[in-house]
């Protein structure tokens, strides 16, 4: 009885290492450019599509201008580009990387102003960013960080900028920002979308919406990845309730645009 039950054992778990290596070899393999503040939110959306079908996920997580850099340039490849704006896809599609018609803007964020958890700064107001109470502010590479050029923004309308860009240290994106400003000294504050504030840290303050032009994502297929039936089916699951909620649990704005 004994041989008979080893033997079964043994064999079915070779016939389970046979069948799983036999699905792993058949998955489809779909690559991800992703704005870093979505890498997150993507990793689950990824998790929940995997529990459907057999696909194998690569994510590349870097600040979109990066990402769109580097997809012109060849330097990555990719089959589908999520953007935190609207300029960067639109370079995309410029560089004939992307079809415009098939770029959607399915999320929005919101900019906020936060401290470390333990700062004691319990209270603060837009103009305070300006007063002696604050020596640093971290804010994301303007350059290649949508967020970082959204506060820049923010802080040139309302007239800011010249009084503060001397206290301005630039992050290249907003995971870095996030950790770095958890860590930070007291009179330091940092500026980020409201979806990346982390446990570690404290918003005081929400941007207003008139200070900077709208915040919204793009995402869309690189045309030569665009006529696979897998990119399509994930697209398409991109547009469920389950993604939706998903993307609201990370403090996105899942209305449209």
């Amino acid at each position: 009885m004994n041989g008979l039950l080893r033997f079964f054992l043994v064999n079915t778990s070779a016939l389970f290492v046979v069948l799983t290596a036999a699905t792993m070899a058949n998955a489809s393999e779909l690559t991800l450019a992703l704005a870093n503040s979505t890498c997150d939110a993507m990793n689950k959306v990824g998790d929940m599509y995997r529990a459907r079908r057999p696909v194998q996920f690569s994510y590349i997580c870097k600040s979109s201008g990066l990402l769109a850099k580097g997809l012109q340039g060849g330097a990555l490849s990719a089959d589908i580009f999520v953007s935190a704006d609207r300029e960067w896809m639109d370079f995309a599609i410029d560089n004939g990387l992307v079809e415009r018609k098939q770029a959607t803007s399915p999320w929005g964020n919101s900019l906020v102003v936060a401290v470390p958890k333990d700062s004691p700064i319990q209270r603060l107001e837009w103009k305070d960013l300006a007063s002696g109470k604050i020596t640093t502010i971290l804010i994301g590479d303007p350059s290649n960080a949508p967020f970082g050029r959204h506060a820049k923004e923010s802080l040139e309308s309302s007239g800011l900028w010249e009084r503060v860009k001397d206290r301005i240290e630039t992050r290249k994106n907003i995971e870095l920002l996030a950790d770095s400003l958890a860590t930070a000294n007291a009179s330091t504050v940092g500026i980020l979308f409201k979806s990346n504030l982390t446990a570690q840290l404290r918003p005081l303050y929400t941007v207003k919406k008139s200070l900077h032009k709208p915040i919204r994502y793009y995402m869309a297929p690189l045309k030569t990845s665009a006529g696979k039936a897998d990119v399509a089916d994930f697209l398409k699951f991109m547009q469920s309730d389950a993604v939706k909620q998903i993307f609201l649990a990370e403090n996105f704005d899942v209305s449209a645009p």
